[in-house]
């Protein structure tokens, strides 16, 4: 999980980059130097008219867009300038009255085709975001301006309101850990607990092949989330660390930005300790990679693995747009190979969606716990259906939907086992929960897995393995693309042919 990437600069993540604020517009630190240190009266007076000029001209368009917007951070915006842009960001701030809190650098080598600048934008007080927005989208320089929307980790689903008929048993076959607890049903199902023999991902027969590669000699798999428990003795040993990085000296020791950021990234509150005090990212987390066969707690679908933990969200279970791009831009520039995104909902962000397509990762993102047809009623991340993503939905233990998972024969790739999983909890423990959220780390694992078997797959054979690869289940052909359930063992030995129609979807 760990590339070496010399000494990269994450701006938006570092304070340094974070502009001071001019009287009654709140930022981090000192001003980016791009712009002017000082302007004439007149000129300040014209570029007021000419603003003042422009959000009248465009008042009945933000009274449009005010009811679209969703929850968001009042007075921000994130803006995308054109990649033709001559001036600095400041000047565009400063032409509407606002002041840039963070200017975004994205690493070109990693993603690629990323043009322009993306700026996070204070707004003047008394300027709503949908004012800006309008009148944004006159200006020639400015590609888009999206809200800084607020986010929520969705909830775990309630109780079931009906049980599935157990089906014929299979004999199961394949390597097994000391520590594969008969509640995994999702890796080996036996029929547990009125569950379907064979029922499961096929882990047991695919780690008869690999069963993952030591801490810092396989692939980076990012868990975008709540943070992760870095110290559950379950996961420590398969926790990324920094080679760049002097744990506890309050450097910025590989000048990324990011002070001690010895285990991750908080993008959330902007700091070095991605620490999961809510749950949900340290329960992916062991779904992706408990330590396996160590005698104690759970397995993950890989054994042996490097996971890298990146905090978007607050301890409240709530972010916003720029935590979620700094969270991808760190995760990225720091060498992550695969991402895990159990979370999801609310209104579509056009910046979210770019840094996640210009990355040169692969995207695993949870379909929703709402039951709708995501053809129908979308739900982003997932439903922006990007080359580099996989949706994912929900199945239980008799390879039935399960009863809260979204679908979408157009729109959710694939379905893994999502209700009743066990793994890891913050503290040392172990508890169960459901949703897509529980379903989507299968489907990072097993993209894992197939990396330490064969690191030089590019995003579209790993992506086709793991779409051709699902066992196909008959109710759900009419519900998702592949109209099958993940199988990491057929993924890893099936045979690929190049631009798979599955892919680009």
């Amino acid at each position: 999980m760990i590339n070496s990437i010399g000494s990269p600069q994450i701006s938006g993540i570092n304070a340094e980059n974070r502009l001071s604020s001019a009287s009654g517009v709140q930022a981090q630190s000192a001003p980016v130097s791009d712009a002017p240190a000082h302007a004439e009266d007149s000129v300040e007076l014209s570029s007021q008219n000419r603003t003042d000029k422009l959000l009248a001209a465009t008042a009945d368009k933000a009274a449009k867009l005010e009811s679209t917007l969703g929850e968001h951070v009042p007075g921000q915006v994130i803006v995308k300038t054109k990649g033709s842009l001559m001036c600095g960001v400041n000047d565009i701030a400063k032409k509407y009255g606002g002041e840039v809190i963070e200017k975004f650098k994205f690493n070109q080598s990693v993603f690629k085709g990323m043009q322009g600048d993306m700026i996070h934008m204070q707004l003047p007080e008394g300027m709503s975001t949908a004012q800006a927005m309008a009148a944004m989208q006159k200006d020639p320089s400015i590609e888009y301006a999206v809200p800084n929307t607020i986010y929520h980790l969705e909830p775990e689903p309630g109780a079931e309101p009906g049980a599935a008929a157990a089906q014929d048993a299979k004999t199961p076959e394949g390597k097994v850990p000391n520590d594969l607890d008969p509640k995994l049903w999702g890796l080996n199902n036996q029929g547990q607990d009125n569950g379907t023999a064979g029922c499961d991902i096929g882990a047991t027969k695919a780690w008869q092949t690999t069963t993952g590669l030591p801490n810092g000699q396989g692939p980076v798999i990012a868990v975008i989330d709540t943070g992760v428990d870095y110290n559950h003795p379950d996961l420590v040993n398969n926790i990324w660390t920094n080679p760049g990085e002097i744990p506890g000296n309050g450097i910025d020791d590989d000048g990324n930005g990011v002070i001690d950021d010895v285990h991750g990234y908080n993008a959330r509150y902007d700091n070095g300790d991605p620490m999961d005090k809510h749950s949900h990212g340290t329960h992916c987390a062991g779904t992706i990679a408990a330590e396996g066969n160590n005698g104690q707690g759970v397995v993950g679908v890989n054994w042996n693995a490097t996971i890298m933990p990146i905090k978007i969200f607050g301890d409240d279970g709530s972010t916003d747009a720029a935590s979620i791009i700094r969270g991808i831009n760190y995760a990225t520039t720091m060498g992550a190979r695969v991402t895990s995104n159990s979370w999801g909902g609310g209104p579509a962000n056009e910046a979210i969606k770019e840094a996640f397509n210009k990355s040169n990762a692969l995207h695993i993102m949870a379909a929703g716990n709402s039951s709708d047809n995501n053809d129908v009623t979308p739900h982003f991340p997932s439903s922006y259906r990007l080359p580099n993503s996989i949706a994912v939905a929900a199945t239980d233990r008799n390879d039935q939907m399960a009863w809260f998972s979204c679908y979408g024969k157009n729109s959710v790739d694939l379905a893994a086992p999502g209700k009743d999983i066990y793994s890891t909890v913050p503290g040392g423990g172990y508890g169960n929960k459901s949703g897509t959220s529980m379903a989507t780390p299968h489907v990072t694992g097993a993209a894992g897995l197939l990396l330490a078997h064969d690191p030089t797959m590019s995003n579209e054979e790993l992506k086709a393995r793991l779409l051709d690869g699902t066992d196909k289940i008959d109710g759900l052909q009419d519900k998702l693309v592949t109209g099958g359930r993940l199988n990491v063992d057929k993924a890893m030995h099936m045979e690929y042919t190049p631009n798979d129609k599955n892919v680009n979807n």
